[in-house]
């Protein structure tokens, strides 16, 4: 039996073996992946910005999540036509957004235990809200139906696979920080890597960010590019791969002259605060969960993120 908000859907899985074929890799010199957008306009507009100001123009590969507090149709179109210009793909909130028959999946974040009760029943609401909307327009439903679980990169010599969960399913969990602190963990996914060919990982899902490199392959999560990641700087993140360094890079690793980073979002907080208090008023379920932290960031210091390989800039 599914419980909504806990089961993972079968049809979430991703093959890895899909990442070996090179002959689908999408070639650029730099590319940004912005996963947990979470319907902030302003965090997209400074994205966007940020691409803009970059001396080599990243494809920009919006791998998941890209709405969630975005109840309001407008604002939902608003963001679907400028990610359409890029490279949006699925994330669990739109496979269950655009998902014909209800299999009792709810949100299909597919929490684990340690996420509480009420979180999880909260997440289902926002969602339910959410597929109202869209069921007003069709053929926004058909457009988001296209898009892929997974894509590869190559961006100069380095193979990047991305995702929005792990490398075995949509929503999985196997990519946060708790995961990929263990041993056996890292074994497995430097060893599915190397199989695949691939050397970095870039995911998201979670909701926390993680860091992890050794031996020539990495794994970046970048959490959450709509909505602050640690106790100190209210900014999203996202996930650059180059061959220029950035100033302002929160952590980073190098690979063979390629810099892998995190880079801030630093986005309007109190436009984007106005424009949620008025969607989510205080006692609703996303202000609920989510307010405080937009307001005040987590519990986590960028030294938590940080589990192997990347250093703090």
């Amino acid at each position: 039996m599914n419980i909504p908000g806990r089961t993972c859907p079968m049809d979430y899985g991703i093959d890895i073996q899909t990442f070996s074929d090179t002959a689908a890799d999408i070639k650029t010199d730099a590319l940004y992946v912005v996963g947990g957008l979470y319907g902030n306009l302003q965090a997209l507009e400074k994205i966007l910005s940020m691409a803009y100001e970059e001396k080599v123009k990243p494809i920009i590969v919006f791998n998941g999540d890209i709405h969630w507090f975005d109840k309001n149709i407008n604002d939902f179109k608003k963001i679907e036509k400028i990610v359409l210009r890029h490279l949006p793909l699925l994330g669990n909130v739109e496979a269950e957004l655009v998902r014909n028959n209800d299999i009792n999946a709810g949100c299909g974040c597919a929490y684990p235990s340690c996420v509480d009760d009420d979180t999880v029943r909260r997440s289902n609401l926002i969602h339910s809200d959410l597929k109202k909307i869209l069921s007003l327009c069709p053929s926004l439903i058909q457009t988001i139906k296209r898009r892929k679980k997974a894509v590869v990169a190559s961006v100069k010599n380095k193979r990047v696979a991305i995702t929005h969960g792990d490398e075995t399913s949509l929503a999985g969990w196997k990519c946060s920080a708790e995961s990929l602190k263990d041993g056996e963990r890292q074994r497995e996914i430097c060893l599915r890597l190397l199989k695949s060919n691939i050397d970095i990982f870039a995911c998201t899902h979670t909701c926390s960010p993680a860091a992890f490199a050794k031996n020539g392959k990495c794994v970046i999560n970048n959490g959450s590019s709509g909505m602050p990641n640690f106790k100190k700087g209210l900014y999203g993140l996202l996930t650059s791969i180059s061959e220029n360094p950035h100033v302002e890079a929160v952590y980073r690793v190098i690979i063979d002259d390629l810099y892998i980073e995190a880079l801030p979002i630093l986005y309007d907080t109190a436009a984007f605060l106005s424009w949620f208090d008025n969607i989510w008023p205080i006692g609703s379920p996303a202000s609920i969960s989510y307010r405080n932290r937009i307001v005040n960031g987590t519990e986590l210091s960028v030294k938590d993120a940080i589990i192997e390989g990347f250093y703090i800039v």
